[in-house]
């Protein structure tokens, strides 16, 4: 494949999306954290960022499919963000530490909402609200 400037520009955009997202997830991390005491506490507190933090990663891999076609397909992007998160809390059941302390789960379908939502926008939602989401023809640019 020929790495065009219009090839450049779609992953650059698809790369600002993302992180746009992400952004904001992580500073809502830093703003909760164990002491909110605002709305909905329990569910803030527990499964929010179970939500947020996978589709925000599941978003911040879209920029790479515009190079590497094999990433196209939500469940390939999905599968890595998802096996993580697994992964992690698996290492809390088992009493490490890795992004949180407390095994839950509840977190696996959370993991799964959060994945799903962004698969989601991906493939329905940001298509329609940008040109350069679209995945493009082969060959066209």
């Amino acid at each position: 494949m020929r790495v065009t400037q219009e090839i450049l520009k779609r992953q650059t955009l698809k790369s600002i999306v993302g992180i746009a997202i992400l952004v904001p997830v992580v500073l809502l991390h830093f703003v909760t954290g164990r002491a909110y005491r605002g709305p909905y506490p329990e569910f803030v507190n527990g499964y929010l960022l179970d939500i947020l933090l996978p589709f925000a990663v599941y978003l911040l891999m879209c920029p790479y499919d515009v190079f590497a076609s094999f990433l196209r397909p939500w469940p390939v992007k999905a599968a890595p963000v998802f096996a993580v998160a697994f992964s992690a809390e698996i290492a809390q059941y088992h009493g490490v530490r890795v992004f949180g302390s407390t095994y839950d789960p509840l977190d696996f379908a959370m993991y799964g909402v959060g994945i799903l939502s962004a698969a989601f926008v991906d493939t329905r939602v940001f298509p329609r609200i940008f040109r350069f989401w679209a995945p493009q023809e082969e060959g066209a640019v």
